[in-house]
This record gives C-alpha cells, structure tokens and sequence, in this order.
C-alpha cells in the first residue's frame, strides 16, 4: 500500500523524510527522558540544569538561523545546501553519543550548543529543498506522507527506548549513544540525493 501510495514521489521529497525519520524520531523521545537521565549524571538540580539547557539551545538557533538562511538564500545550485544539511545532522547526532561522559553541568550546556548550532543547520536547508522539490499537484499527499511516516517511527521508537532505558543506567547510556549514531546515520539519506542530478534544486540559475 505504501508503495502505491509513493508511486511516482519525487526520490529527493523521499530521501529528505527518511533523513528526518533518522534525525528527529530519536530527539523526540530522548529529549523526553533527559531530565530524568541528567538527574542519574549531575544529581539535584538537574531540573534547573535542563532548563538552562534548554534555553542554550534554543539561543544557538535564535542567533544562527538568520544569517544560516541568509547564505542559503545566496546559494544558486543545491550542492552547497545538501553539504550543509548533512554537516547539520552530524552535528545534531554527535552530542548525544557524549552524553554518557558528561559529569558537570558545562559538559551539558557545550553539547546543547552544539546541538543547536545543528539544528539551524539542518532546518533552513532542509526546508529549503524539500519546499522546491516537492511535486506540483501532490503537496498534501507528499506532506502528510512526511508527518506518517516520521509519527510511525516515532511510536515505534519510543517504546523501544523505554523498555531499553528502564533496564538500568548502562542501557541508559547506551541508549543516548545508539540514538546519536542513528541521528547522523540521517545524512547517508541526504548523501544519496546526489545520485539524482535532475532534481529541481540543481538547475536553478
């Protein structure tokens, strides 16, 4: 059914939301269980903790996405935006494989940024693409695939890591650093968008 469903999807629209399966599904439950992870690292306080590395992060974003989207604006060809949505997702996944090191509150709050600093990578770029390789006439389809398939994958996710993260603060560890790998792993989908030189992104002039 779901191959029916996709028959004839522009292959860059595809690659782009298995790249956010892969990079966001994970984020969604970790980020749900950090306070409870932090508390097991850094002790009392991780509440105030989170909160302040919350905030770092979505500072890092408030700052960077401006100009982020300002240089995507000036790039003609795709090739450079496809570089950096994949430097993004690295940089997205890469904390979390750290995760289990941290030990201060600094630790934490140099990874939010970095994180951070990811993500302004990742969403301008992102959006970019798939908003001019979408496929006129097939928007809501092609839209309400994206949000499927990344809420499928999610549920699956988040039940998988709860009854892993429940079995011990090792597993725990594991956990965030299995998720890491799995967000970056989000960029070999964006490396294979250069295996379709006819996309709409690489002819604009």
């Amino acid at each position: 059914m779901l191959k029916k469903y996709t028959k004839g999807f522009n292959k860059v629209v595809l690659f782009l939301t298995m790249a956010d399966v892969f990079a966001w599904g994970p984020f969604f439950i970790i980020s749900a269980l950090s306070g409870i992870y932090l508390s097991n690292k850094l002790g009392t306080g991780s509440i105030e903790f989170v909160g302040i590395g919350t905030a770092i992060y979505f500072l890092t974003r408030a700052i960077t996405q401006l100009p982020i989207g300002y240089i995507t604006d000036k790039i003609k060809k795709d090739k450079d935006e496809i570089i950096i949505l994949i430097a993004g997702i690295i940089l997205m996944g890469f904390p979390y494989i750290l995760y289990p090191l941290i030990s201060t509150p600094m630790h934490y709050y140099i990874l939010q940024f970095v994180f951070g600093l990811g993500v302004s990578l990742n969403i301008a770029n992102w959006r970019k693409l798939f908003a001019m390789n979408i496929d006129s006439g097939r928007e809501g389809r092609q839209y309400s695939f994206y949000e499927t398939i990344v809420s499928l994958s999610t549920v699956i996710l988040s039940v998988a890591v709860g009854l892993i993260a429940n079995m011990g603060d090792m597993y725990f560890d594991l956990v965030m650093i299995a998720s890491g790998i799995l967000m970056m792993a989000g960029s070999i989908w964006v490396v294979l968008i250069f295996k379709f030189p006819k996309r709409k992104t690489n002819h604009i002039k």
